[in-house]
């Protein structure tokens, strides 16, 4: 059994599992909760593992021998318990233990003290999304959570409500409400962290003007359009703002939303040349869609915007285009980070390669090119901070062009396959960012290659005894549910 399809089975497992008690329940924290040891270089994107398990753990090793498969048992480190039905408070305190994300999505109510008992969890998420409402008293004990807070089941939010979860400090999900009232929004944004409201189709001017206070990262995927006034509102705040369902801007209200500072999130916008002039004098990040075929002179009006751009929508650069894309050039106190995320193009020519190679603006980041032939390599690794983190395996030809690489910086953060050639040229090379498992040579003195996977648990330790405990857990509680079924037939 591959690794990707146990750590699925497990969570379908746990899914199964409807009723708990306490000592079942901490048999089930003890089972998943192996410790995990905290690499020395950080959260690392590119190492296979970790990415499979969300980014949310790294690597506690230095070298990839000698790793057991207790070093990786992280990925069943969450929790998927979406089938449990009820959550008595002995259960509860059990579960706060666990050391990872704990899905309870299937509780449709808790009592107070069970709100309490769940705000000592220190393991990452918490997700109680079947609750339909919760009093005063559980909110504000849910406030004090330390970890990201999913509430997508709620449906209304009254003002004590409101005043209990602007204590959290982390992500807050509330993406089951469809409307907000001006006060309990005002109490709410006194959250911080990020706050997502992708419920919201529509925003009255009264709630903007308190969203437009908002601190945090603000998500509202819902919204298909902005008011005149919503949109004033927006363009005097500071702050992260991610509103990419609204599929058309007027001139007007892009003029508007330009003034924003911060991080703009757009998706696929109708442009015309008003609207993109508007929007290229945006100042800060700016992530938006582009249509494929935009002419250039469209195109030249968004790249003129001063901050990091992300485009996506270019499913193929043509050198007009890539021409266009070479002049974008960030605010001076922004050199040096990366400045233009290409997300969408897969697949370059020479050509286009040498002309966004001579872009200045920053960092280059071409996030989805999989592969890299001879001759683009050639080109791009001319570029002095880049970025191929999408790449996962090359040839030591392509290897050897790359370790010549003179910049700042080239990632290769998405490399799991090369030969021992090409991963010992690219670990000489000073500018070039590897993920931790082809960063330090092996014990052997050879560099890692292909062979050198992580291991993968072992399935007498980490799957079939905890696929039997999960197995057996499950159907202890079907029997009790049963029995309980069958006491209020006879009381009937």
């Amino acid at each position: 059994m591959s690794n990707s399809a146990e750590r699925q089975s497990l969570r379908e497992l746990a899914g199964t599992i409807r009723h708990l008690d306490a000592t079942r329940a901490r048999e089930v924290v003890a089972a998943f909760g192996k410790p995990c040891a905290v690499g020395h270089y950080g959260w690392d994107a590119g190492d296979e593992v970790v990415t499979s398990a969300g980014g949310c753990v790294t690597l506690g090793c230095e070298t990839t021998r000698g790793v057991t498969a207790e070093t990786v048992a992280h990925w069943k480190t969450h929790l998927h318990l979406h089938g449990l039905l009820r959550l008595p408070l002995t259960v509860a305190r059990e579960l706060a233990k666990h050391p990872g994300h704990v899905y309870l999505d299937k509780v449709a109510a808790i009592t107070d003290a069970v709100a309490y008992a769940l705000r000592e969890h220190a393991g990452g998420c918490l997700s109680l999304d079947n609750l339909r409402a919760i009093s005063g008293q559980a909110a504000g004990a849910l406030g004090g959570h330390a970890g990201d807070l999913s509430l997508n089941g709620l449906t209304q939010l009254p003002l004590k409500v409101a005043l209990g979860l602007s204590q959290h400090s982390a992500e807050l999900h509330l993406n089951g409400l469809s409307e907000l009232e001006p006060r309990p929004t005002a109490v709410l944004c006194r959250h911080r962290g990020h706050l997502h409201l992708n419920g919201l189709r529509s925003l009255a001017w009264p709630v903007s003007l308190h969203l437009a206070r908002y601190r945090g990262r603000l998500h509202l995927h819902g919204l298909a359009s902005l008011s005149d006034e919503v949109a004033a509102e927006f363009g005097g705040r500071v702050g992260h703002l991610c509103v990419p369902g609204i599929a058309r801007l007027t001139a007007r209200q892009a003029e508007l939303l330009s003034g924003h500072h911060g991080a703009l999130h757009l998706g696929r916008v109708r442009l015309d040349d008003a609207t993109a002039h508007a929007l290229g004098r945006h100042r800060g990040s700016l992530f938006i869609r582009l249509p494929h075929d935009i002419p250039p002179h469209r195109l030249d009006a968004i790249v003129r915007h001063q901050g990091p751009l992300e485009i996506s929508g270019l499913a193929d650069l043509n050198e007009a285009q890539a021409r266009v894309l070479a002049t974008q050039a960030g605010p001076r106190e922004l050199q040096g980070l990366s400045c233009l995320f290409i997300d969408t193009v897969s697949r370059i020519t020479p050509a286009v390669a040498a002309i966004l190679a001579s872009h200045n603006g920053g960092g280059l980041c071409l996030t989805d090119i999989r592969e890299l032939d001879v001759d683009v390599a050639r080109e791009l690794v001319k570029h002095p901070i880049l970025a191929l983190d999408s790449i996962a395996g090359i040839s030591d030809e392509v290897a050897a062009i790359l370790a010549a690489h003179t910049g700042t910086t080239l990632s290769l953060r998405g490399l799991r396959h090369a030969s021992h050639r090409a991963t010992a040229l690219l670990q000489a090379t000073p500018s070039v960012e590897l993920p931790l498992r082809l960063r330090t040579p092996c014990e052997s003195g050879g560099a890692s290659g292909p062979g050198d996977q992580w291991p993968a648990p072992s399935a007498g330790i980490y799957g079939d005894d905890l696929i039997d405990l999960l197995r057996r857990i499950a159907r202890q509680g079907e029997l009790v549910l049963r029995q309980a079924a069958d006491r209020e037939d006879d009381a009937i």
